[in-house]
């Protein structure tokens, strides 16, 4: 896959939990593994779906303090 053409994006989430989404994960390359609830990884899902310049990584994704589409910005290469 990486040595291919397409265009391909790894999101790895920390534990999921029900709890209720809070905005806020951290999001990177390699980043502590925790928890996070279930919707704030669908939120960062879409948020990573909709950045076309997003793509060829391996982003890991727990829970943070930095709102979903700031830490999205953060990992545009």
């Amino acid at each position: 896959m990486a040595r291919s053409g397409l265009d391909w994006l790894i999101l790895r989430p920390s534990l999921l939990t029900d709890d209720p989404g809070t905005g806020v994960v951290s999001l990177g390359p390699a980043e502590l593994h925790g928890q996070i609830p279930r919707a704030d990884v669908a939120e960062t899902l879409a948020a990573l779906m909709h950045e076309p310049r997003i793509g060829r990584q391996i982003l890991e994704l727990n829970t943070g303090d930095t709102p979903i589409p700031e830490a999205v910005r953060r990992n545009i290469r």
